[in-house]
């Protein structure tokens, strides 16, 4: 199925009801949350050759049984310097698990705050990021996941790395994967899918004092940039997006709901254009820290979309 929005979707209750409510239409075991899930915490993968390994772990929360289970990849933000795999703990990983999902929050290189050297950037967490997903395909049996349909979910900048994860697949295959092993990318809430463009749209934005992390992050050319945006390989591959933006106002130039619901728009644009799968929702009712801490409760226009994308794959 191909979605091609012509612009960002302003979430209403209307998109409420559009995904999937029980076992019958979702295909997977409504029994499967009836138990806690088996937690194996700070499991190490193998990283990327020549990375040091100490940032280099996951937690894995799977369903209770001995079937296999989808796995969800969930990436976490930060603004690539901070963040930790736990801050979904709460949140995502028992609605993932309730669907009958293997969830695997990954931890993975920080990268530097201005004025220190970048070593780390974010391509390079997204190597990180992809060396944890292949290290988990290989030991799929281990841990009763499958190998195919995975779902990678990132927030704020973990959302530019899924992006990325989910339309250059030449990281993907570095870590040993096959990109259609990868279904869905799911961004919720970052502007970075087109770097130069996003630098354009905060220029004179409440997000203005932004642009030196930004240009520390990707570079000061555009060629540097365009390295790291998603959109600059849309003319490949591409797994399944949906792509999230939140906050009043996205009709107001310089707001960050005008911001971050242009950058979306514009991603989805490319995407269509290449006849990719995208759908784009922009929820005016939360914020970029209350998208998160919602998730999953009913009526949560997030949780909805995620839902009929996953109903869309199984068709």
């Amino acid at each position: 199925m191909i979605f091609k929005p012509v612009s960002t979707v302003i979430a209403t209750a209307l998109v409420l009801g559009c995904g999937p409510k029980n076992s019958a239409e979702t295909g997977i075991d409504a029994g499967a949350s009836s138990s806690p899930p088996t937690v194996l915490r700070d499991l190490t993968y193998t990283p990327p050759p020549g990375v040091d390994a100490g940032m280099a772990t996951l937690d894995l929360f799977r369903p209770a049984g001995d079937h296999t289970s989808p796995l969800v990849l969930l990436v976490h933000g930060g603004s690539w310097v901070g963040g930790d795999k736990s801050n979904f703990e709460s949140t995502l990983v028992p609605w993932w698990n309730a669907q009958g999902y293997a969830a695997a929050p990954v931890n993975f290189r920080l990268s530097t705050r201005p004025g220190e050297s970048p070593q780390v950037k974010p391509r390079d967490q997204a190597r990180d990021v992809a060396a944890a997903l292949g290290w988990m395909m290989a030991s799929a049996d281990e841990y009763k996941i499958e190998t195919e349909d995975i779902v990678l979910v990132g927030y704020s900048s973990g959302a530019h790395l899924v992006a990325l994860l989910g339309t250059d697949e030449r990281i993907l295959q570095e870590a040993g994967l096959d990109e259609t092993q990868v279904a869905a990318a799911i961004s919720l809430d970052v502007h970075a899918y087109d770097v130069p463009y996003a630098l354009e749209l905060m220029e004179g934005s409440v997000v203005e004092d932004n642009i030196p992390s930004i240009q520390h992050l990707f570079g000061s050319t555009t060629e540097e940039q365009l390295e790291g945006s998603p959109i600059h390989y849309v003319d490949g591959w591409a797994a399944s997006a949906l792509v999230v933006s939140t906050d009043e106002d996205p009709e107001v130039e310089g707001t960050y709901g005008f911001v971050v619901a242009e950058a979306a728009s514009h991603y989805a644009d490319a995407l269509a254009a290449a006849d990719h799968s995208v759908t784009t929702l922009h929820d005016r009712t939360e914020t970029h820290s209350s998208l998160v801490m919602g998730f999953g409760e009913p009526e949560d226009l997030t949780t909805a979309a995620i839902e009929a994308l996953l109903a869309s794959l199984r068709r």
